[in-house]
């Protein structure tokens, strides 16, 4: 599978799709102007509404990540590196101040970070 989707997330599916997109190019894993699946393939592997798959496309093509190709399909195009920066950066701020609400304390956050990064990116420790 390309990658997964997590269902009992709070995030939309959609903007699942768009980050995990943006994370391969960033990593490396999509090159640009390589091709990326078809709307209607992704929708399938993922087991997701091909509307939802369509919809990140679109706001993908709108910021230029990707480049719709006619007759072919999408390719990677441009990703603003700062901007998808602070997009993480604000996410991970908002999971911080709800675990704060809910009165998690500051050392377990701090321990749970450095496990993470211990792990390879599969989510098993190395």
């Amino acid at each position: 599978m390309w990658f997964s989707i997590d269902f009992g997330s709070h995030v939309p599916v959609y903007k699942q799709i768009m980050e995990k997109i943006k994370a391969m190019i960033k990593s490396g894993e999509l090159k640009k102007d390589e091709f990326v699946p078809s709307i209607r393939n992704l929708a399938e592997t993922l087991q997701v509404n091909i509307n939802t798959v369509a919809r990140a496309y679109r706001e993908l093509t709108n910021e230029g990540v990707l480049k719709p190709v006619r007759g072919e399909g999408y390719v990677v195009g441009e990703l603003n590196e700062q901007d998808f920066l602070k997009q993480l950066l604000a996410q991970f701020d908002h999971s911080v101040l709800e675990c704060k609400k809910v009165g998690i304390d500051q050392q377990l956050l701090i321990e749970r970070l450095r496990e993470v990064y211990r792990r390879d990116d599969n989510g098993t420790k190395s």
